[in-house]
């Protein structure tokens, strides 16, 4: 059994890869819980290790915290021992919580009033983008990283110029005030840097087999079931993630 993070075709029985994209996966792991690995727990390893290089006892702020990457996040930054903080709806507070963080809705709580409480965090995980990313990038103590991906407001339809916001937050590094702010895509960085994918991608399933993570998946659907999938993941009503099962 190989991985590879696919960008067309995803949905595919067969497909046809390049030899040297393809990462083993080692033997015994439950394959829905190794394909999880592949995009958004490299996601947030990529972006605790690559972007904002976090070191063991800091504190994060993750938005969409109940989500795919948001709670691989969580899981990958507990075994830092970060001090971890997630925005997220009321009935996915008690994962978050389970995961090591401390929940906040973001429905009735102004997330960046609670974190300026604390004093700051020292990096902040934001796919939600437009105003979002300039309150995450003041919710940062001096030194502190924002990293901005995902787009999901543009993603829903929300509006919003992404090469826009894209600009604006690159523009933040310009600030005399000691902050840093980034934006990552997987795909980019893989083209990039190629290899970092295969060492993070073996790095994540040896913490798999070694019953380091455990991937928080909701439900198993059936390839025929892919509409509710997305269904469902539009509505923001998915604890972690869906798997689909293509062929048996």
């Amino acid at each position: 059994m190989v991985a590879d993070l696919t960008t067309w075709g995803a949905y595919t029985e067969y497909m046809l890869r390049p030899f040297d994209s393809l990462v083993p996966v080692p033997e015994g792991l439950d394959p829905a819980q190794a394909v999880s690995m592949v995009l958004s727990y490299v996601t947030a390893y990529q972006m605790l290790h690559r972007s904002a290089k976090i070191e063991n006892g800091q504190r994060i702020l993750v938005h969409g915290a109940g989500g795919a990457v948001g709670t691989a996040l969580l899981e990958s930054g507990k075994l830092l021992d970060l001090e971890m903080y997630g925005t997220a709806s009321q009935s996915k507070h008690e994962l978050v919580k389970s995961l090591g963080a401390t929940p906040i809705d973001y429905k009735s709580e102004g997330f960046a009033s609670v974190i300026k409480e604390i004093g700051g965090v020292d990096a902040a995980f934001d796919a939600i983008s437009g105003k979002n990313f300039k309150r995450s990038f003041k919710s940062l103590r001096r030194g502190g990283t924002l990293v901005a991906y995902g787009f999901y407001d543009q993603a829903m339809g929300k509006g919003g110029n992404v090469p826009l916001e894209y600009t604006s937050v690159m523009l933040m590094n310009m600030l005399p005030n000691g902050k840093h702010a980034n934006f990552y895509s997987i795909g980019d960085l893989r083209k990039k840097q190629p290899g970092w994918f295969h060492d993070d991608l073996r790095a994540l399933f040896e913490l798999l087999k070694a019953g380091k993570l455990k991937p928080v998946i909701e439900k198993h659907l059936g390839l025929e079931d892919a509409r509710e999938a997305h269904e469902l993941i539009e509505k923001a009503a998915v604890k972690g993630r869906i798997v689909l099962r293509v062929a048996e």
